[in-house]
């Protein structure tokens, strides 16, 4: 299955660079609207949200949103090998690169309780209709995801939202695929 996963890794890694920045911005776009349109994103106290990379969905607006909204938004910060807690986030002038050179916030950041979070907002290669998402291989989200009962959202540009992905029993789901097309509520096989 490991093999499966980093054949399909390769090939997306390979396809979404060829991604236009005119595309990347309408699927941004889009799912911007759909996420904030969410009931469960309006009255989520707590948000939890990946920091995206430059050729991730692109979560800074969505981030500025939560925090205008009065939101309490957390981001990832990676505190050791395949571990990541979250911390608080009061302004995005706060991340600066971090591990793997993508941003976080200060290491004296307020650390929020994986309890506290009312939406996990997290990054995806790939995901399919029943809530399965393929990442990078390192495991950070999916050790993240089990130890909080918040409902997970993925985003995912919908050219990658796929009918079915190859996973491993420690693969974690999620339970709403947001494309810039659609809201999908994952249903477990």
């Amino acid at each position: 299955m490991q093999s499966a996963k980093q054949a399909l890794r390769k090939t997306l890694l390979t396809e979404r660079r060829k991604v236009s920045l005119m595309e990347r911005h309408a699927v941004d776009e889009g799912v911007f609207l759909h996420i904030t349109a969410l009931d469960l994103y309006q009255k989520a106290q707590t948000v939890f949200l990946y920091c995206s990379t430059a050729e991730e969905i692109d979560t800074s607006h969505l981030m500025e949103n939560a925090l205008q909204a009065g939101k309490r938004v957390c981001v990832p910060l990676c505190t050791g090998p395949g571990i990541m807690e979250a911390r608080e986030l009061k302004d995005l002038a706060q991340l600066s690169p971090g591990r793997f050179g993508i941003l976080e916030p200060p290491a004296d950041s307020a650390p929020i309780s994986p309890e506290e979070i009312d939406l996990c907002i997290v990054p995806c290669l790939a995901a399919d209709t029943a809530g399965r998402r393929l990442g990078y291989g390192g495991g950070y989200y999916d050790r993240f995801l089990a130890r909080t009962p918040a409902p997970a959202a993925a985003l995912c540009a919908g050219r990658r939202f796929l009918r079915t992905l190859p996973t491993e029993p420690h693969d974690q789901r999620c339970d709403i695929i947001v494309t810039e097309r659609q809201v999908h509520i994952a249903k477990p096989e």
